[in-house]
């Protein structure tokens, strides 16, 4: 029997927490925090933008990589227990 060839480190993929550690984001697989990603592309995020907050990221992308007519924002999803109010106030704000 041969040896096992490892995988290359450029290869595969591996787990990406969406909302870093340091930020209060679980490390575990099962919590929704956790995604599987593609190795380059996590390391090219990483590269890009650290362990940055949402906003940081949407600045950093609209200051520099997208088109200046553009800006992108983040914000937080309402919980739960705010949708009743927010869907009442996306009412009101459409129909004005």
């Amino acid at each position: 029997m041969g040896k096992r060839k490892k995988p290359r480190a450029n290869e595969g993929n591996n787990w990406h927490h969406r909302k870093p550690k340091k930020h209060g984001g679980s490390g575990r697989i099962s919590s929704g925090n956790m995604i599987e990603v593609d190795v380059l592309k996590h390391r090219a995020f990483h590269l890009l933008f650290g362990t940055k907050s949402p906003e940081q990221v949407a600045a950093i992308l609209t200051k520099i990589w997208i088109d200046p007519d553009y800006e992108l924002i983040a914000r937080r999803k309402p919980c739960k227990s705010d949708t009743t109010t927010t869907s009442t106030a996306n009412t009101e704000r459409n129909e004005t």
